[in-house]
């Protein structure tokens, strides 16, 4: 799930102003999720919008705005609105309001996508409704198997491949004392595995190249570039 904060309604004003006549897309998947951009959040927002004395125009919530085909199919009926609108404000992470620009564009319209939330990474969902976690940086090269399923590259501060800093005090990192030391945690788990020689491997630095963005997926032949 990509997580997803609000805006400050402030900002989100100062965003669309100029612009008379709005519509309010949202995203019924990470969004929803998160309570950012559901259907509820949408129709919220668009009433906090007409109290402003702005016109919104029409207001939908794609199952998976990031998925242009789930888009273009919600606002395929709404294209002789969006002719008439002067900008459009995005309920969703940035995937989603990049996909909707697409989908305006396709349609040969020129509106401008404004976005209401900040996107905050990708994200765990550990208790639904309250609490998510970051836990994978979408490296491209994935080292869980050598770490008994816990990232270091995320969990750990600096990102140490080969054990811990040195830093830690009571199993908290030296960084942010609230936070347990990754690789005391990949310690704990590995012996409990039973795979303690795993941990006699050097890992050789990553292919930070795997990284760089934007990278587009290839899936039918199962290859990143």
């Amino acid at each position: 799930m990509i997580g997803t904060t609000p805006k400050p309604f402030e900002e989100i004003m100062d965003a669309v102003a100029g612009y008379e006549k709005l519509a309010v897309i949202g995203c019924d998947g990470c969004a929803k999720v998160c309570m950012t951009g559901g259907s509820d959040q949408v129709e919220e927002m668009a009433e906090k919008l007409r109290k402003q004395g702005k016109n919104v125009v029409f207001a939908v919530t794609p199952d998976r705005t990031c998925y242009v085909t789930k888009t273009r199919t919600v606002l395929d009926p709404h294209v002789d609105e969006l002719k008439q609108t002067d900008a459009v404000l995005i309920l969703g992470c940035g995937g989603a309001a990049q996909i909707t620009r697409k989908v305006t564009e396709d349609y040969d319209l020129t509106i401008p996508i404004k976005i209401g939330l900040d996107s905050v990474g990708h994200m765990d969902t550990l208790v639904m409704g309250e609490l998510a976690l970051e836990q994978c940086q979408e490296c491209g090269e994935c080292i869980l198997n050598e770490t008994g399923g816990i990232c270091p590259v995320t969990k750990c501060a600096k990102s140490l491949l080969n054990g811990p800093c040195g830093g830690a005090q009571d199993g908290k990192c030296e960084v942010d004392s609230e936070r347990d030391c990754a690789w005391i945690l990949i310690y704990n788990r590995m012996a409990a595995l039973g795979e303690m020689d795993k941990l006699q491997r050097f890992m050789e630095a990553k292919d930070y190249s795997r990284m760089a963005k934007p990278r587009t997926l290839n899936i039918k032949e199962r290859r990143v570039a």
